[in-house]
């Protein structure tokens, strides 16, 4: 077995490991250990920041951002990817027509989530919640109509948003959910 010891100053003011940066860093790159475990949401930063280290390897690493991406919703970003790839001001009718279906699930889970998204930023019925989230859904269904089918649509479309990568609007509302489920399965997946 190899000994993976760090090296020593004595060895490297001795000239006995290669002291350049470049290859310190190759050597001890933890990327390709840590990408393989990551959210492709979490990897994509890390992919950024790698086309910003190396002009040489920024074609590979914008080919490996497309093929992360374009499983997501991140349609405009990844049409932009795809025509820099491909050297083309053109964008292929796929990504017109999956940007369409992306817009219309938006505006359909806006309008779905338009009621509880309201009460939720309502102060007067923010101020009557409680730490018990049985007693908080009683309340909401008993003064205001809210059902639990409209406390998971926050988390649906908290996921999609995640899924454009609108981090922030995903947060907002994974949190309005966290807040009101009582499924802990679900509120522990709502919890990143």
């Amino acid at each position: 077995m190899t000994d993976k010891k760090p090296p020593t100053a004595e060895a490297i003011s001795n000239g006995e490991i290669p002291t350049a940066p470049t290859s310190i860093a190759q050597q001890y790159d933890l990327l390709p250990k840590l990408i393989p475990n990551l959210d492709r949401h979490l990897t994509f930063p890390l992919l950024e920041f790698l086309s910003g280290l190396d002009d040489n390897a920024n074609f590979e690493v914008l080919k490996a951002k497309y093929e992360l991406l374009k499983q997501t919703n991140m349609t405009d970003y990844v049409a932009s990817l795809w025509q820099e790839i491909n050297d083309s001001d053109d964008v292929p009718e796929e990504f017109l027509k999956k940007r369409e279906e992306v817009l219309q699930r938006l505006s359909l889970f806006t309008e779905e989530t338009k009621t509880i998204d309201e009460l939720l930023n309502d102060e007067s019925v923010v101020s009557n919640l409680r730490s018990d989230k049985v007693a908080n859904l009683k309340f909401l269904e008993q003064q205001h109509g809210v059902t639990i089918q409209m406390v998971d649509m926050l988390y649906d479309y908290g996921r999609f948003q995640y899924s454009c990568g609108s981090y922030a609007n995903a947060a907002h509302l994974l949190d309005q959910f966290r807040i009101l489920s009582t499924d802990n399965d679900k509120a522990s997946s709502a919890s990143w």
